[in-house]
């Protein structure tokens, strides 16, 4: 937080509202959609838990219902088996007649029959063809004749098979229960053939979903029948090894499943029911779609209205920051009074600055006479400056030669040094042309070289299509002066200066370069912050032109230093072309 509110401070109102309003309807949106979700996804959830939990229970207590049904039914023909006699053929005939009613009550029921587990002799059944036939175990299919034999206390449910009778391929199971009637001395097994179409239908008719399923086995593990065969059967086995009764969700072939194992009363059967919640999850996307869409169309609104207050506010503060930026920019003063419809606290702003302005215009009128008589003042002072500096640099030179009895070499040199100063004096103005400032270094030159003994070699580029363009007047000769004592002045080998004038754009561009010894880059940025401070400086004369370019140009003119150590130096002056 303490790093933000400095950034914060730096920016503008607009987006101070515009951010915090969009920062605060964002949490409110997201707090709103995620409480939203959770609560959807939760309550869907538990009913998703719910769901299944009834839908297996309604299928196992319809399961349990059809089974009770024919267990009933196979306790009343129990009781009624001890009211025949199974050795007489009369009363088999009529028993038999009985079995055959109960098949045409129960539609599901295909067939009854009771075998003598002694001899494996049907002794009754409601088929009249199969009365007296002996049963056999050829095709491996008696495991309900033994099972029901071997443990008397339950009904033993067959594990669903093909019936070949049927054109269409349906299927069918077998209850057996072994029973012993002690009036009769006999024991014997009772055989229920039924058709397992009731239990597919039952199937069919909940809806589980996409590869939803009931899948039911034995206690071994054995499939007895599922509803959708899928190719990982290991991999449900697994999972219904895993629950053992009770629900969890899983994932099976792709799909998110709701699993929920009961067992079967009556048999030694569990039933596992598979329900779809993909299903479910879209109907949950969709939802998460809607809210985020919704909730999306309103934080766009909210961001609107208050893109719509930030502008409201700050459009007459920018116009106000608009006309401030103009006066700032503005090569000269002039007063605008600023009129703006806008609110309590932004008028009161605008009327202070009016008013500020107002005071501005009377000051400023008051300082331009002032400034004008002053700045004459210091451009002659500057000016003058320079004067004293050359004579003494100059009569020193002339004085070496006498000294040396180099009396026409210093004769030559006084009359130079007179051309000089006529030309110096000669206009009053603050600007010559460039041809009189060309022609005033060349007699310097003159000088200087007559003194070092022809030391050094100069040269002159200038254009000719410029030399009538109004330049500063002693602009040029102080930074020969500065090459030949501060460059070439100590130099062994010889020395040479260049002299550039030429147009770039709207500018004149003054260079004079020379190969003397050259400046490293820390001293030439002490230099720059020389010719901004008071201080005095060892360079008068580069000094004395950057204050005068900066007053007569008003910052429209600068000065460039470059150099490399024993390379030389080069300094270009940019000045407005005028002429």
């Amino acid at each position: 937080m303490n790093r933000l509110l400095p950034y914060f401070r730096t920016r503008s109102v607009r987006f101070i509202i515009v951010t915090s309003c969009m920062v605060i309807i964002l949490l409110l949106v997201i707090s709103n959609v995620l409480a939203t979700f959770l609560n959807f996804q939760k309550g869907m959830g538990s009913a998703i838990n719910v769901q299944t939990r009834e839908l297996s229970t309604q299928i196992v207590f319809n399961y349990e219902n059809y089974i009770s049904s024919i267990i009933r039914m196979s306790n009343t023909v129990q009781t009624n088996m001890n009211k025949y006699d199974m050795s007489s053929g009369s009363d088999t005939v009529r028993f038999s007649e009985y079995l055959a009613e109960l098949t045409q009550q129960n539609h599901d029921v295909l067939k009854v029959a009771v075998y003598d587990y002694s001899t494996r002799k049907c002794l009754a059944s409601s088929d009249a063809d199969e009365i007296m036939g002996i049963f056999t175990d050829a095709d491996g299919e008696a495991a309900w004749f033994y099972e029901a034999y071997f443990d008397p206390t339950v009904h033993v449910f067959s594990v669903p098979y093909p019936n070949p009778e049927d054109d269409v391929v349906t299927y069918k199971m077998n209850i057996s229960k072994r029973f012993t009637s002690q009036e009769r001395n006999f024991t014997g097994i009772l055989k229920i053939e039924l058709s397992f179409q009731s239990f597919i239908d039952l199937i069919k008719k909940s809806n589980l979903g996409k590869n939803g399923h009931i899948t039911i086995i034995d206690p071994g593990y054995n499939v007895v029948y599922t509803s959708q065969p899928f190719e990982n059967e290991a991999g449900e086995i697994d999972i219904i090894r895993e629950i053992v009764l009770g629900g969890a969700n899983v994932s099976m072939n792709g799909c998110n499943m709701s699993a929920n194992v009961d067992s079967l009363a009556n048999t030694k059967w569990r039933i596992c029911v598979f329900i779809n919640v993909d299903e479910i999850s879209e109907i949950q996307n969709a939802f998460l779609t809607t809210l985020i869409l919704v909730s999306a169309a309103i934080a766009a609104i909210g961001v609107l209205l208050y893109l719509f207050a930030a502008q409201m506010i700050t459009s007459p503060m920018k116009q106000l920051e608009l006309a401030m930026l103009k006066v700032e920019k503005s090569d000269y003063f002039r007063m605008e009074e600023v009129n703006l419809e806008a609110s309590k606290e932004v008028a009161a702003m605008v009327r202070q600055f009016n008013k500020m302005m107002f005071k501005i215009s009377e000051l400023m009128e008051r300082v331009v006479v002032e400034q004008g008589a002053q700045r004459k003042s210091e451009m002659k002072a500057l000016q003058s400056q320079i004067n004293p500096h050359f004579l003494y640099n100059t009569l020193d030179s002339i004085i070496w030669l006498v000294e040396n009895n180099k009396n026409k070499e210093a004769g030559e040199m006084v009359v130079a040094l007179s051309r000089l100063f006529r030309s110096s004096i000669s206009k009053d103005s603050v600007t010559v042309p460039l041809r009189d400032e060309i022609e005033h270094v060349r007699n310097y030159l003159l000088i200087q070289n007559s003194r070092y003994s022809d030391s050094f070699d100069y040269e002159f580029e200038v254009e000719e299509d410029i030399l009538d363009c109004l330049t500063m007047k002693l602009i040029l000769q102080p930074i020969v002066e500065n090459c030949i004592y501060h460059g070439l002045k100590n130099k062994i080998d010889r020395g040479k200066i260049r002299i550039i004038a030429k147009r770039d754009g709207d500018y004149l561009l003054l260079s004079v370069a020379d190969n003397g010894y050259g400046m490293r880059q820390e001293a030439i940025s002490k230099l720059y912050r020389s010719f901004e401070s008071e201080d005095e400086s060892d360079s008068v004369g580069l000094k004395n032109i950057y204050q005068r370019i900066m007053l007569y140009y008003g910052g429209n003119a600068e000065m460039r230093i470059e150099s490399e150590p024993d390379e030389g130096m080069a300094i270009t002056i940019k000045e407005p072309l005028v002429g």
